[in-house]
């Protein structure tokens, strides 16, 4: 089976049922479990993150799908630690409650 095989039939679930922000990761074939495994990433103005994994057999089927509400926490979760790059004032991130780091 080939690897374009499975990522398009991750690709049509995500945007058929998730949404256009979301794209499969490279699958890759497991011989232990003989699963194919591809992770869900998605874009952001931060970067692309995975937020879940799918898991199909050898015929395509779909083993396991993670949850929309599952993946929409894992980014929430994963947002909240990836810094951002802020232009302002001491004073001002002081007043908002923002921690600074200076580079």
């Amino acid at each position: 089976m080939e690897a374009s095989k499975v990522s398009e039939k991750v690709k049509n679930y995500l945007i058929d049922h998730v949404g256009n922000m979301l794209m499969p990761g490279a699958p890759f074939f497991d011989e232990v479990s003989k699963e194919w495994k591809v992770s869900a990433l998605c874009r952001t103005e931060r970067g692309i993150f995975v937020v879940g994994e799918f898991c199909l057999d050898e015929d395509l089927n779909f083993l396991v799908i993670p949850a929309k509400k599952q993946m929409l926490k894992i980014l929430e979760k994963t947002m909240r630690r990836v810094p951002a790059l802020v232009y302002a004032d001491p004073s001002e991130l002081r007043r908002k409650g923002v921690r600074a780091v200076t580079i």
